[in-house]
């Protein structure tokens, strides 16, 4: 409810949550998560790496949530400031949803090679990660690494991955948790 005190109904009102969607097949959930966000009372804009843009639209985003959508790391605002580092100024929290494997090497490596991991290495603000990807990926040593360097060394909240259905056709421990879990880690996380 916009205007609404903060509480349980809105707990994240007033609030701007940048979004960071990279390239799993689980960003077509992304407009879920905005949805949801948006229940809660946050305010969204939305980054995404170039792989993201192959799974969902940048336009599909940008109506969700008003706001424009960062996809290129090296486009500026009309106004000439740089996105990222706007988005990562602004945010009150940033959530990565969905990580995948290769983004949490490149974060966990402080590489910042695309929009998403740029506002995160440029913000003060919280970040939450959800991981999403097949689950041998997920149970790999050096993912598991990068998500403990993530959680341990930068402070980030790491959300595990569900079990369940994946894209590949198995089943197992990979999927993106549901968007009331995500909403619940941002809320503990600000």
């Amino acid at each position: 409810m916009s205007g609404s005190p903060a509480g349980s109904d809105a707990p994240l009102q007033g609030r701007l949550i940048v979004l960071g969607i990279t390239g799993s097949i689980a960003a077509f959930k992304a407009p879920e998560i905005v949805r949801a966000l948006r229940a809660a009372g946050a305010d969204v804009q939305a980054l995404l790496t170039p792989a993201a843009t192959r799974f969902v639209s940048p336009l599909t985003l940008r109506t969700l949530t008003g706001h424009a959508v960062d996809a290129d790391l090296l486009d500026l605002l009309p106004d000439g400031r740089i996105g990222h580092i706007v988005a990562a100024d602004s945010a009150d929290a940033i959530l990565v949803a969905p990580a995948t494997a290769q983004w949490l090497g490149a974060m966990a490596a402080g590489l910042a090679g695309d929009a998403v991991t740029a506002a995160c290495l440029a913000t003060t603000a919280p970040v939450v990660v959800a991981p999403a990807m097949d689950g041998e990926m997920w149970a790999h040593p050096a993912t598991a690494a990068n998500a403990a360097r993530l959680s341990n060394d930068f402070g980030y909240t790491v959300v595990p991955p569900e079990r369940g259905a994946l894209a590949s056709g198995s089943s197992g421990v990979g999927r993106l948790p549901e968007p009331a879990t995500l909403v619940a880690a941002l809320v503990e996380a600000i």
